[in-house]
């Protein structure tokens, strides 16, 4: 997942896609459309889901009452906002930055852009990290017994 992420944001980061206009639409990172974003954050949580079930089986169900059944709605909550927490950092960041990139090189398309696209080339890198030690840690956490 880490590297489809960073190969995706890097091919948006690279090139400044957008400013190429199609009949249909515009190039840009495929990280750079809400759908894949959200469908790379469900995704994860099938894994932490499947990871959890298949390690603890039903047992797992016993997390959402821990460690009073009062916190159940907080705890259900948790999991419908990880993954919408996963897709729109990632989907934000990658678009903000495609977006300086395009109105820099709209604006001034000389040498001027060039380190806002390094800048980039490095956000890039950073989410995918992140994407990947969050879902990594969402897994583990899935997995790991109560203490």
């Amino acid at each position: 997942m880490f590297l489809f992420i960073f190969v995706s944001n890097w091919s948006g980061a690279l090139l400044p896609w957008k400013i190429i206009q199609l009949p249909h639409g515009e190039l840009a990172a495929p990280t750079n459309d809400i759908n894949t974003t959200v469908a790379l954050a469900l995704l994860t949580s099938v894994a932490y889901f499947y990871a959890g079930l298949s390690k603890k089986g039903l047992g797992y169900f016993g997390k959402y009452i821990q460690p009073t059944p009062i916190l159940l709605p907080i705890n259900i909550l948790e999991d419908f906002t990880k993954p919408l927490s996963l897709s729109f950092r990632l989907f934000g960041n990658i678009l903000a930055d495609e977006l300086v990139v395009v109105v820099l090189v709209s604006l001034v398309p000389s040498v001027v852009p060039i380190p806002v696209m390094f800048l980039g080339l490095f956000t890039s890198g950073i989410q995918a990290l992140i994407f990947a030690t969050l879902a990594a840690a969402y897994i583990g956490e899935s997995m790991e017994g109560h203490h």
